[in-house]
């Protein structure tokens, strides 16, 4: 589990860290290579600090498009990128209390 989360560019974190202004901390994951920033995207979770939100490379892939075809139109992503935002959006989800359609 670790050496699988040290690839994707995670970390398990003490909850009492969870101050991290531009690296998102959800439950007990701290996403390193996820970096939120005001300035940049109006502040959507963006891949490493670029200008490339981590709902871009989920788009991607829910369009059926491959890693490597991510990464040919990205130049700047890197491989371990791509499952990190998957994490990202899996703990994102987990923490949050959507609403749920109300019946007609």
């Amino acid at each position: 589990m670790v050496e699988r989360e040290r690839a994707a560019g995670i970390r398990a974190s003490d909850p009492l860290t969870r101050s991290s202004r531009h690296r998102p901390i959800i439950g007990l994951m701290e996403f390193e290579r996820i970096t939120i920033d005001p300035a940049k995207m109006r502040g959507l979770p963006c891949i490493r600090g670029l200008r490339i939100p981590v709902a871009t490379v989920l788009g991607q892939l829910a369009a059926g498009r491959s890693v490597d075809e991510i990464l040919s139109d990205f130049p700047d992503l890197e491989e371990a990128d791509i499952p990190t935002a998957l994490e990202y959006a899996a703990a994102a989800v987990q923490e949050r209390e959507l609403p749920l359609a109300q019946p007609a």
